[in-house]
């Protein structure tokens, strides 16, 4: 097994169920932590990519507003090339970490999907021998197939989108605390 320790199941309860048990929201949410704790470092390195993305994308509007600010104070030398050329800098450090952002974000879904898998097989194979029995392989193939299949939308879309959500709302509240207070 990767990291997770099995889950510890009660020996007086029946042995007879029709269909396999179901992990309460508290299960979930401690089997989410240690899926984040075993990918640690490649979430690590999503948010610092993004983090990366997201000062990028700040440079162009703080330029911007500087030059406007220059131009209602009357200031004739503005640099525009200067400006320009660290602008286009900016838009092209965003690009690069965007891209970088979303393609860690989808090896992470990814890699996490398959830890999922494993950990599912280990503990279907780890449950008592009459439960996976008399639960048959409908219920098997079903939670293998539909459940897995749900999921890995969720590992693939919805985790680093919601990664890349927070440190956006983030930073960018931080920035504009800092540029506007």
């Amino acid at each position: 097994m990767i990291g997770v320790a099995p889950p510890a199941y009660d020996p007086a309860a029946p042995e007879s169920a029709t269909t396999l048990p179901v992990g309460t929201p508290s299960t979930v949410r401690s089997y989410v932590r240690d899926l984040l704790r075993r990918h640690r470092k490649a979430f690590a390195l999503l948010v610092g990519a993004n983090a990366v993305a997201v000062i990028a994308s700040i440079v162009g509007p703080y330029l911007l507003g500087g030059l406007v600010e220059d131009l209602s104070d009357g200031v004739t030398d503005l640099h525009l090339e200067r400006t320009a050329a660290v602008f286009a800098l900016a838009l092209v450090i965003q690009a690069v970490f965007t891209r970088s952002m979303r393609l860690r974000g989808a090896m992470l879904g990814e890699e996490m999907l398959a830890d999922l898998r494993e950990d599912f097989l280990v503990r279907s194979v780890g449950l008592p021998p009459g439960v996976l029995e008399r639960a048959g392989t409908g219920d098997l193939l079903s939670r293998i197939t539909t459940d897995i299949d749900r999921l890995a939308n969720a590992m693939r879309e919805a985790v680093p989108q919601l990664a890349i959500g927070i440190v956006w709302t983030g930073l960018l509240v931080g920035a504009l605390t800092v540029t506007a207070p």
